[in-house]
């Protein structure tokens, strides 16, 4: 919360912390840039780096929200809340992309190639007990 950030004076994740929580891709990004020289200097920036992967995967789960928790995601929606987070990603980044979330658990189903889709599991498709081994 941002009162346990004020009273340890970590002011400088506030930002990040809402990008993550809301998968904001740009807010993630600025932020990074904004105080990539304190976390260079505490030793924390490639840690940091890591947790961009929750912000695709909140991303993604916001593109599930936003198309009514369907089951299909088609990869063009998710490549056009990319390109809405200033990030320009090609459909087999995004692809790939969503393969290693997939892969580390971070997201619960598969990618039909051939329709340009991602396929979600019914039951809990985004599970957050994945994040213990990020």
């Amino acid at each position: 919360s941002n009162e346990l950030l004020d009273t340890y004076n970590f002011t400088e994740f506030k930002d990040l912390c809402a990008a993550v929580r809301s998968g904001n891709l740009e807010g993630f990004n600025k932020a990074m840039q904004v105080y990539l020289d304190v976390f260079i200097k505490k030793g924390i920036y490639l840690v940091l780096e890591k947790v961009k992967t929750l912000v695709y995967r909140n991303l993604i789960k916001l593109v599930y929200r936003i198309e009514n928790k369907a089951s299909t995601l088609k990869l063009a929606k998710i490549e056009q809340a990319f390109d809405f987070s200033n990030e320009k990603v090609s459909l087999d980044e995004i692809e790939c992309i969503i393969a290693n979330l997939i892969f580390n658990g971070h997201i619960k189903g598969y990618i039909s190639h051939k329709l340009r889709m991602l396929v979600l599991s019914k039951a809990n498709p985004f599970p957050l007990n994945s994040f213990a081994t990020l």
